[in-house]
């Protein structure tokens, strides 16, 4: 049996892409992150780009495990999902996973709102993840209405035009990682 392909993966791709693009070009996004509140963030990654390679990797490997994860019928809710995802590679590395909501056709609104996510997750390790290697980057969208929360189908409303996009950020684990970013032990997805 074939595993369908993410019907969105072309938007992921463009989110990826964005996500890169604010890292290995910085500059080019100084004026409007002043109106989010980043320009602080941004001055620090253009000179951490002079000495450090920030450029996100995909990894397509990864990505077929979570595709074949999502895509699971047996698995329903997606917070299920979500820690089988974390199971597959906690023994490697440290997952930090994080959802934005958004509509296609404004990836640079998403970019904000994960930078958003990300400094919620932990305020003190924020830079320190912007400002240094993340191993491989996946993303993942699904529409909002092919959602499951509970046991039963989500009632339709009007924001059945929202896509959700998945930020899985992998990192290598290190002998003596003081913290694991993980849906477990800490608040990285909040619905």
């Amino acid at each position: 049996m074939k595993v369908k392909e993410n019907p969105l993966k072309e938007y992921s791709l463009q989110l990826f892409q964005e996500f890169n693009k604010f890292r290995t070009e910085p500059q080019s996004y100084y004026k409007e992150s002043i109106k989010y509140y980043y320009d602080d963030v941004v001055k620090e990654l253009i000179e951490a780009e002079k000495e450090k390679d920030l450029k996100l990797k995909w990894s397509t490997k990864k990505e077929i495990i979570i595709n074949n994860i999502f895509n699971d019928q047996n698995v329903k809710q997606i917070k299920s999902k979500l820690i089988l995802i974390k199971e597959n590679f906690e023994s490697i590395y440290d997952l930090i996973i994080l959802f934005v909501q958004g509509k296609i056709g404004n990836v640079k609104e998403s970019l904000w709102n994960v930078l958003d996510n990300l400094k919620k997750l932990d305020e003190k390790k924020f830079k320190e993840i912007i400002l240094n290697k993340i191993d491989y980057c996946v993303i993942y969208s699904i529409k909002n209405e092919d959602l499951i929360f509970q046991d039963k189908d989500n009632d339709k409303n009007e924001d059945d035009d929202i896509v959700v996009s998945f930020y899985f950020l992998f990192n290598y684990l290190e002998d003596n990682t003081e913290r694991s970013y993980n849906l477990i032990d800490s608040n990285a997805i909040c619905w």
